[in-house]
C-alpha cells in the first residue's frame, strides 16, 4: 500500500527487480507458447469486445431506470464467479485441468511475490487469460443476454452486456497492470495511487507460493475474499 502523505512507493519494494532472479526469466521463456501472437490475441479480444459494445448500445436504446439493478447484480455475481473459478479450478487439479495447468503450473511458476514484473511485452502471454477462455466467455454471454432480454427487456440486456464486457476488460487490465515493471507504473502514476497500491498488495500476497492456494483469490475487488474469510495481508 502507499505510504502516508502521498509519498511515492519505492519501486524496488513495490515491484521487485526481476534482474535479481535471472533463473525465473529463463523459466518464463520455456513456458511461452511457440507461435503465440500477442497482437493477434489482443486483436481478437478487442474485436469481440467492440462487437459486444455495439450490440449493447443498440439494446440500450430501450433502457429504463428500473433496469439499473442489473449492474450491481452482475458485478456481485461476477465477483463470486471470479473467486470460485480462481480458487477451485485454477488452483485445484480438477476438470478442466487446462485451467490448473495454465494458472498454477504456468502463471505462478513464472511470477512469485518477489518477482512480479514482466521482463518484456512477450511475457504478457503468461498474464492474460488464454484464448479459449476469452472465446468461451463471449460465447456464453450472448445466450445469457438473450435470456435477460426475454425476462426483463432489451434495455436490461444491454446493461447486462455492457457491464459484462466492461468488467471483463477491467479484470484483464488490472491483472496486467499488477505485472508491469516499476518504470511503467511510475509513468502511469500508479505508484502514487493508494487504491492501486492496496489492490496490488492484495494480489502480490496471493503470489506467495505457500499461500497461493489459500488466500486472496479476487483480482479486481476482494469482496468475496472478505465474505469467505480468505483475505490476508502481507504481514503473514
Amino acid at each position: 500500500m502507499a505510504p502516508p502523505n502521498g509519498a511515492p512507493l519505492r519501486a524496488a519494494k513495490y515491484v521487485p527487480n526481476d534482474q535479481q532472479h535471472p533463473e525465473r526469466i529463463s523459466r518464463r521463456a520455456r513456458l511461452l507458447t511457440p507461435g503465440f501472437s500477442l497482437r493477434r490475441h489482443l486483436g481478437v479480444f478487442t474485436g469481440l469486445a467492440l462487437g459486444a459494445v455495439v450490440v449493447a448500445g443498440w439494446l440500450l436504446v430501450d433502457v429504463r431506470a428500473r433496469d439499473l439493478w442489473i449492474v450491481p447484480a452482475y458485478l456481485l455475481v461476477a465477483n463470486l464467479v471470479e473467486y470460485a473459478v480462481h480458487r477451485l479450478l485454477m488452483h485445484r487439479p480438477l476438470w478442466p485441468r487446462a485451467l490448473y495447468r495454465g494458472h498454477t503450473l504456468g502463471h505462478h511458476r513464472a511470477f512469485h511475490h518477489d518477482s512480479m514484473a514482466i521482463a518484456g511485452v512477450r511475457e504478457l502471454e503468461l498474464v492474460i487469460m488464454p484464448w479459449y477462455t476469452v472465446i468461451l466467455y463471449f460465447a456464453a454471454v450472448g445466450p445469457v443476454a438473450a435470456l435477460v432480454a426475454r425476462a426483463f427487456g432489451r434495455g436490461a440486456a444491454g446493461l447486462f452486456l455492457l457491464t459484462g464486457v466492461s468488467s471483463f476488460v477491467l479484470y484483464e487490465g488490472m491483472h496486467a497492470l499488477y505485472h508491469l515493471p516499476p518504470s511503467a507504473l511510475a509513468r502511469l502514476r500508479l505508484d502514487r495511487c493508494r487504491l492501486f497500491g492496496f489492490l496490488y498488495g492484495h494480489h502480490r500476497h496471493h503470489h506467495r507460493l505457500a499461500r497461493m492456494r489459500w488466500v486472496n483469490f479476487n483480482i479486481s475487488c476482494p469482496l468475496a475474499d472478505c465474505v469467505f474469510g480468505t483475505k490476508e495481508g502481507r504481514s503473514r
